[in-house]
């Protein structure tokens, strides 16, 4: 065998190498991919404080499945989503704080940061559509004191990621009253 024909051999694609780049779904992307690949996108276009936000937030994905907080066997959406609800509570948190303290150019900082977080939640039920549901789950269970708040709101079963949960308490505590 010559070199020229050794050469050529090795330099032939394989099978497997042509497969692995269409392992994906070709319908919807789950979350974790659409990060990784909005990140890809975002140090393309140079925009430096929205990839900090998403490489901060694919790195606090990546501690917490090495936690001892992770659950083995969840799905990386809903590890994810857990960890995109926290970073949003961490940046209102802040913004608050920064508020009281004085510190607008902070405030308004995290803010931005906050607004490319929510941009990765699912859809949010409207308050109105809240209290509609918090309605009829009342009358099924028929709660009609401050006392049976806890059976309302262990009774709901929509996800926090698209009612928040202060919102839904909140909604039970003027109902109930």
């Amino acid at each position: 065998m010559s070199f020229l024909t050794r050469v050529s051999v090795s330099l032939r694609p394989t099978l497997s190498s042509q497969l692995r780049y269409y392992t994906a779904a070709a319908g919807a992307e789950s979350l974790l991919g659409r990060l990784k690949n909005d990140r890809k996108t975002l140090m393309r276009e140079k925009k430096q404080p929205d990839l900090n936000v998403v490489k901060g937030l694919l790195s606090d994905f990546t501690y917490y499945t090495k936690s001892a907080n992770f659950v083995e066997g969840t799905s990386d959406d809903t590890a994810l989503m857990t960890v995109l609800q926290k970073a949003i509570k961490r940046r209102q948190d802040s913004i608050a704080q920064y508020q009281t303290g004085g510190r607008p150019e902070l405030a308004e900082q995290e803010t931005t940061e906050l607004q490319v977080l929510q941009n990765y939640l699912p859809e949010q039920m409207s308050a109105e559509d809240i209290e509609k549901e918090v309605k009829v789950l009342i009358e099924e269970l028929g709660a009609t004191s401050a006392r049976d708040m806890g059976k309302v709101m262990k009774a709901w079963k929509h996800d926090s990621a698209t009612a928040d949960r202060k919102v839904v308490s909140d909604v039970v505590k003027k109902l109930l009253n």
